[in-house]
């Protein structure tokens, strides 16, 4: 009786230490210490009394330590790492396709853009060159697909040279098969403003600054006022022509049951914020492109 009643007592001790203070943080080292002293006793005078042999006895209590040292492993170990994320959300966030982290062909050569900007050798002089996305993507549908696109501006400078080169560019989102491609840039300009940017019918359109080409007068800045649009055909971006641009306005007008006006290329009857959102100026319950 003895016997037994020494054993379920190491047994015992055993399950309190394992279900002991299940919270890594709570626990209590001298509480451990105890729980584990009083084990080994238990299993040491029951062993004493019931085997012999001591080499065997040595052993029978080595394993009996291995198998608490294991069952306390995995009561606190394992289920801590279970319960990571319990009250909090530890999951790595989903990384949204981005027209900052995309390849784009600019002046016949591959860029990679890494959070929107690709530091590299020129490959027309060996000199450092900067290739980077200004101001915020424009975001709408330029492929018909009802999903959205991005529009960018990039400027490409390189060391030496004290232009700094702008291009119009899209990048194509396909988030199912999570890919994001770029088309080829266009150039507009060196040194240029750029004033807004909007995706208009389907169109990418741009308005900036550009220097005057008339006469030998040498600006401070560009005051040139220039609009452009441009369409995606595959990769490339092709330009409207400001009677097919005007066109394009004209139908996202008609299309929306406005009333559109030739001669001033203006359109009545819809919102200010349709106009806004189709990159018009509002003035006067009209909408002027």
């Amino acid at each position: 009786m003895a016997k037994k009643t020494v054993f379920c007592y190491a047994i015992l001790e055993f399950n309190n230490t394992r279900h002991l203070e299940k919270n890594m943080n709570q626990i209590n080292p001298t509480v451990i210490k105890t729980k584990i002293g009083a084990f080994f006793a238990g299993i040491k005078n029951f062993i004493g009394k019931t085997v012999k042999n001591k080499k065997m006895m040595t052993v029978i209590v080595a394993v009996a330590g291995i198998l608490m040292i294991s069952g306390i492993a995995w009561q606190f170990i394992v289920p801590k790492k279970q319960n990571l994320g319990q009250g909090q959300n530890n999951e790595q966030p989903v990384n949204k396709l981005s027209p900052r982290n995309c390849q784009f062909i600019v002046e016949g050569q591959v860029v990679t853009l890494v959070n929107g900007k690709e530091e590299a050798i020129s490959p027309y002089g060996a000199q450092a060159q900067t290739t980077e996305i200004v101001g915020d993507p424009v975001l709408g549908d330029l492929n018909f697909d009802g999903k959205d696109d991005y529009a960018v501006i990039i400027t490409q400078k390189t060391a030496s040279d004290v232009g700094v080169y702008y291009y119009a560019a899209v990048a194509l989102a396909d988030e199912t098969a999570g890919v994001i491609a770029g088309t080829v840039a266009v150039p507009l300009g060196d040194r240029i403003i750029i004033k807004d940017t909007a995706i208009v019918n389907q169109a990418f359109r741009i308005n900036y600054l550009d220097w005057k080409t008339d006469g030998d007068a040498v600006e401070a800045s560009p005051t040139n006022p220039v609009t452009k649009s441009f369409l995606l055909d595959g990769i490339m971006l092709k330009e409207l022509t400001a009677k097919r641009a005007n066109a394009q306005a004209e139908a996202a007008c008609t299309d929306n049951n406005g009333t559109w006006s030739m001669d001033t290329n203006e359109c009545k009857g819809l919102s200010k914020e349709w106009c806004e959102k189709n990159a018009g100026v509002f003035e006067n319950d009209t909408c002027k492109f």
